[in-house]
């Protein structure tokens, strides 16, 4: 069994459409669909609940929570030998489910990172220790802990199309139109603490680290760096960052 573990917040613009590309792209895999609301304030959890009700495979649970403590409690109630992570504002194509195949065709006994999924064998997540308490470098968190065993690949390809709004991609997420303002500059000054907690990966070359583990699955689709890059800043840079982005969050409206 496939057990999907993910978490929500405020996305009921792109759920109806995240929830039928899964399903759809899915059909006929033995899954589980676990999801863990963080009390939306949205008409998310309505519309989970309404889909759970005609999908008997989907749990829906809240709780005040972390994206990566929310992935653990979702993953503590799965049963599946392999958890995909998803989000739940990408509305997937095809490619997951070419993505799914060719995955348990060639690379089952590895984990593998795709953009907007990955999927994980079970006693990889359970080796490493699963996700931290973190809303920042959650997903790096982990997967440098599964480069040290050698256990991880990444395929750079998106799987679907996110509908967070484009000033809020990245490390801007607090922009998000999904928060109020207070709310922004909470999750700004959490992204800081985040950062501190895993100060300790400020010195990997996250590209490279990458680069040399990417794998083709051959789907027709080109094989291209990783989007994301992470600049190497002194102390006072990461400081004077921070006070550039709360200056900007405070100025929003």
């Amino acid at each position: 069994m496939l057990s999907i573990c993910t978490t929500n917040y405020n996305c009921a613009h792109a759920l109806h459409g995240h929830l039928e590309s899964v399903y759809e792209n899915l059909s006929g895999v033995e899954f589980e669909y676990i999801v863990v609301d963080n009390f939306s304030k949205d008409r998310s959890l309505k519309a989970l609940q309404d889909w759970a009700a005609s999908h008997a495979n989907m749990t829906v649970l809240s709780s005040r929570c972390t994206m990566g403590e929310g992935r653990q409690i979702a993953f503590l109630r799965s049963r599946g030998s392999h958890i995909m992570v998803v989000d739940t504002d990408v509305v997937y194509t095809n490619l997951l489910r070419r993505f799914f195949d060719r995955y348990h065709e060639k690379y089952s006994r590895m984990s593998v990172q795709a953009l907007y999924c990955g999927i994980f064998p079970r006693d990889h997540w359970i080796g490493v220790g699963g996700r931290r308490n973190l809303s920042t470098n959650e997903d790096l968190d982990m997967w440098v802990r599964l480069v040290r065993c050698d256990w991880i690949r990444w395929y750079p390809v998106s799987l679907g199309t996110n509908f967070k709004n484009p000033n809020a991609l990245g490390s801007f997420d607090h922009l998000s139109d999904r928060y109020p303002r207070h709310e922004r500059i909470i999750r700004l000054v959490r992204r800081q603490w985040d950062l501190w907690k895993t100060r300790e990966l400020r010195s990997i070359d996250v590209g490279e680290m990458i680069r040399r583990s990417t794998v083709d699955f051959n789907l027709g689709v080109d094989v291209s760096g990783w989007p994301q890059t992470r600049a190497t800043q002194t102390a006072s840079g990461r400081m004077l960052e921070f006070v550039r982005q709360l200056k900007q969050t405070l100025n929003e409206p």
